[in-house]
Order: C-alpha cells, then sequence, then structure tokens
C-alpha cells in the first residue's frame, strides 16, 4: 500500500503547519497518510536517513517511492507527489 508520511516533532511549527497541506494532497492521490514523531519512533528516524523535520516520504511498504525534506506549499507538494507517484507505477509496468 503507498502512503504519504511525514516525519514530524511536536515542537516543529513548520510540521503542523504542513498538516493539513498533506493531509489535502494524500485524499488527492487516495493514498494513506501517517504521521510518526521523532520522538516516540526514533527508529523511524534512523530507517528513513531522517537528518531534519519535516521530512516527507512517499512509500509503498518499505520501499521509499520520493523524499523531500522542509516545508513545501501544497501546489508544490501535490506536483511532487503526482510526478513521484506516476513516474513509480511507470516503473512497476
Amino acid at each position: 500500500m503507498i502512503k504519504l508520511i511525514e516525519i514530524s516533532g511536536d515542537s516543529c511549527a513548520s510540521c503542523h503547519a504542513l498538516l493539513p497541506q498533506l493531509n489535502a494532497v494524500a485524499a488527492e492521490n487516495n493514498i494513506a497518510f501517517e504521521r510518526i514523531d521523532i520522538e516516540t519512533s526514533p527508529e523511524a528516524v534512523e530507517k528513513y536517513a531522517v537528518d531534519r523535520i519535516p521530512t516527507i516520504i512517499i512509500a509503498d511498504g518499505d520501499k521509499v517511492i520520493g523524499k523531500c525534506s522542509g516545508y513545501q506549499p501544497e501546489e508544490i507538494l501535490s506536483l511532487w507527489v503526482e510526478a513521484k507517484l506516476e513516474e513509480y507505477r511507470q516503473g512497476k509496468n
């Protein structure tokens, strides 16, 4: 199952500001959304090699399709997710 993941922290203002946008982009692309807090899931920080927050990941199971860091405006985020999903689906055929 493909999902959009935000790795964030409770004290990160950009992370909180990004939440509604990530929910909207996930819904637009009919994929699941998951938020992972760095304090409660340090294993995710290691697994996804997170060096700053927010980090946004598109994953299909354990396979990372795309990864970016920092706040992204919704339009840019939407274009990036759509491009990564298309690229991934093309490569699977």
